[in-house]
């Protein structure tokens, strides 16, 4: 029986530390910003883009003209092309001049008929391409951007120049592509200012991109410029660019060197940094003693750090004094951290961080009393997160939940620091969840605190236990303090309802999902997100098999968010798709598809309709959607997992199957579907004891208990002698296939064959 594609998502973390409803927004920094600062430096009006088309100098001579002066005839008569190049320069003219006059649209539409005439024409698409972006179109801008580089891929300045362009677009991918291109050019000079700024560029987009290593060799060039500017032919204003820059300084260099694990080449750069004494001598003493100590000369790094402590500074925050106790440790001296930390705290009393990591080290050292008294102090001075979640680690070690819920509930309250300590807070709260009879005390404080009609326990303490109960699939007390939560803050209600419907969900308690979802339609405050509350009740309803009240829901929500809506079309058709509808789901994606071109469930709507003529036997016509697919994303996990395992179940095309499946595994390497993809592969190609590991791994996953994967388990195990195991196995993927809400027969039937024949 071939097995429905499926993708299982990655299995999820206590992520929920960040969205936790207290109503602060969490801001993440994009690499748009970065990108789009690098971009309005490169085109500064200064920039050499604004100059391409400057007018020579000329002067004309006056002169009496003849009386009767001949008529002009042209030494050789113009071509067709000839004259299609003067017709597209005199569109180029007029779009040059209906720029300079501010008439921007009317410009560009010149600029396009100039082209349309002359396609070949670069100085054209010069012009062309800056403006289109500035003007939001993107697409065009990228589409005419691809054909100038098709027309000259070795133009170096043009490359850069749309790289540029494509970063500020968020297409930092494509940038990066383009620009590396340019510093491949065969006209390129490498001992050239131009070169160097090229690698500049390079060196930012793969540093916000992530790529350490690349940037590291990148920003080698750029340092070796700006030791060397006679080498490279450097003028004065790109010295001066590069001194000035903030992301150039030798101090930023050396810190991308440090990251790239290049000790000896920080040391060198963050020294000239030091030279210079442009900045703060104590932050350069900090990298110093990181690049000291990473080549193992820890005296060096603890003079430099010595320097960083005595200026009295908490820029580095705790990295500082979690690099003296690296330093320490190397040198064999890990017993004079403690007392070298009190000496510093003595020294700088109001240093917050500093205070907080000693009650830290009190902590380790179990000296409890001196930690809590040290925390407790320093937060009467000023409040601040550390402090609590410090506060937490000591009364959780402790066992004392009723002081260690307090702790996080403060935490917790602290909404506007609650990113910065975003990994502490997880860290912590994964140590708690860790520890059942904490959990259980826990949970034994909170229901003491909420009973009565007027609950001891405060909103922030609610949803802390509510999030600690789901945690530890303790669904009961869980929805008990989540509808406690929604009673103290009605503010709050649709964000905490959203959270325990699919909580529900997740636990598969479908019918306890639609009384919640009911209970958030029908409450007065939330009038205005009802329509996606009816949209999660299509959803709930029909896992709990309510096929017709999950289509009622869907013309409750159109009312709401109108009948075109391409989600609740997107949405009607998928609950037909999981009632195995197939003859009513097909037309409705397609009609989707049709409506919606480009958007991003048109691909979810091609998986769906690829299995579902596989469900009906029709495979070619399934295999022929994921190869149209393939075709548009070569690279999506999705399509090479579903399209590979239809290639290994037929048993065709194996090894091409085996490469698409990898490439999925390869994203998301935790994807029970894709292992078992894998598995089943590996089966086909006659290397079932190297398909066993991915098998086990995939039915050990929580979405991994699936009659077809448990199926194969048991054939592989077979095939290498392990009859006991595959029987255990079969009869498990049996009892699992007889529970499917929508049994497949021809699966039950091969299952109980097998065990017959055991």
């Amino acid at each position: 029986m071939t097995q429905p594609p499926r993708r299982i998502g990655l299995s999820r973390r206590i992520g929920w530390v960040l969205s936790i409803a207290f109503g602060g927004m969490l801001l993440w920094i994009s690499p748009a910003s970065a990108t789009r600062q690098l971009a309005q430096e490169e085109f500064a009006p200064s920039d050499a883009t604004h100059r391409l088309f400057r007018r020579s100098d000329f002067r004309l001579d006056v002169a009496q003209p003849p009386e009767q002066p001949e008529k002009f005839k042209p030494a050789r008569e113009r071509d067709a092309d000839g004259q299609k190049r003067i017709d597209a320069m005199g569109w180029f003219m007029k779009g040059r001049f209906l720029e300079q006059r501010e008439e921007f649209k009317a410009a560009l539409e010149a600029y396009e008929k100039a082209v349309q005439i002359d396609p070949g024409a670069v100085e054209v698409y010069r012009a062309l391409i800056p403006l289109a972006f500035g003007l939001n179109e993107a697409d065009k801008a990228m589409n005419y951007a691809l054909k100038a580089v098709e027309l000259t891929p070795d133009d170096f300045l043009l490359l850069q120049r749309v790289g540029i362009h494509l970063a500020t677009k968020d297409k930092v991918p494509e940038a990066i592509r383009l620009i590396e291109q340019a510093a491949r050019s065969t006209k390129l000079d490498r001992l050239s200012g131009q070169y160097v700024a090229i690698m500049r560029d390079l060196a930012f987009l793969y540093l916000i991109t992530g790529q350490v290593e690349k940037s590291a060799d990148a920003f080698e060039v750029v340092f070796d410029a700006k030791t060397n500017p006679e080498k490279f032919h450097l003028d004065f204003q790109m010295k001066s660019e590069l001194e000035k820059h903030q992301r150039t300084t030798y101090e930023a260099i050396g810190q991308v060197f440090l990251e790239a694990k290049r000790p000896d080449r920080a040391i060198v750069a963050l020294e000239r940094a030091a030279s210079a004494k442009k900045t703060k001598p104590g932050n350069i003493s900090f990298n110093l003693a990181q690049a000291y100590l990473m080549t193992e000369r820890p005296d060096k790094s603890l003079e430099h750090l010595q320097t960083y402590f005595d200026a009295q500074l908490q820029s580095k925050g705790k990295a500082a004094y979690q690099l003296l106790a690296d330093i320490l440790k190397v040198q064999g001296k890990s017993g004079d951290l403690v007392s070298r930390l009190e000496l510093l705290a003595e020294k700088d009393q109001h240093n917050q961080t500093l205070q907080f990591f000693l009650a830290r080290q009190y902590v380790e050292a179990n000296r409890f009393d001196d930690a809590e008294a040290r925390f407790k102090k320093t937060l009467e001075r000023e409040k601040g997160i550390e402090g609590y979640i410090g506060l937490a680690s000591l009364y959780r070690r402790q066992n004392k939940p009723a002081e260690l819920l307090q702790a996080l509930s403060q935490a917790f309250a602290r909404e506007s620091e609650l990113e910065k300590a975003a990994e502490d807070l997880e860290r912590e709260l994964q140590a708690v969840g860790a520890d059942e009879k904490l959990v259980a005390g826990l949970l034994e404080v909170g229901a003491k605190q909420s009973e009565g009609d007027s609950p001891k326990l405060d909103f922030a303490s609610s949803v802390l236990l509510a999030k600690i109960a789901t945690q530890n699939k303790l669904y009961d007390p869980a929805e008990k303090f989540y509808r406690l939560g929604i009673k103290l803050r009605r503010d709050r209600a649709a964000t905490l309802y959203d959270e325990l419907a699919r909580m529900l969900l997740e636990a598969r308690k479908f019918g306890d999902a639609v009384k919640v979802i009911d209970d958030a339609i029908n409450e007065p405050s939330l009038k205005n997100n009802r329509a996606a509350f009816w949209f999660l009740q299509t959803q709930a309803r029909e896992m709990a098999g309510d096929t017709a009240g999950a289509l009622a829901a869907i013309t409750e929500g159109r009312k709401l968010a109108g009948e075109d809506n391409p989600l609740f079309l997107f949405q009607e058709a998928w609950i037909h798709y999981h009632a195995h509808q197939w003859d009513q789901a097909v037309p409705l994606f397609e009609k989707f598809i049709e409506k919606n071109p480009g958007h991003r469930l048109s691909r979810q709507c091609q998986f769906s309709l690829s299995n579902i003529h596989v469900q009906k036997g029709d495979l070619r016509k399934g295999e022929e959607i994921l190869e149209k697919v393939l075709v548009e994303a070569p690279d999506d996990p999705s399509v090479n997992n579903d399209l590979g395992y239809l290639y290994a179940d037929q048993g065709k095309n194996l090894e091409q199957a085996r490469g698409m499946i990898e490439k999925a595994l390869k994203a998301e390497p935790d994807n029970a579907a894709y292992q078992d993809s894998m598995g089943w592969v590996l089966f086909k190609l006659g290397k079932p004891a190297e398909a066993i590991p991915f098998l086990e791994k995939a039915v050990q996953t929580p979405r991994g208990t699936d009659a077809t994967i448990f199926d194969h388990l048991g054939d592989c195990q077979h095939a290498i002698g392990q009859k006991d195991k595959a029987i255990e196995n079969w009869q498990k993927a049996l009892k699992d296939a007889k529970a499917d809400k929508t049994p497949d027969p021809k699966l039950i039937e091969k299952i109980e064959e097998k065990l017959k024949g055991k």
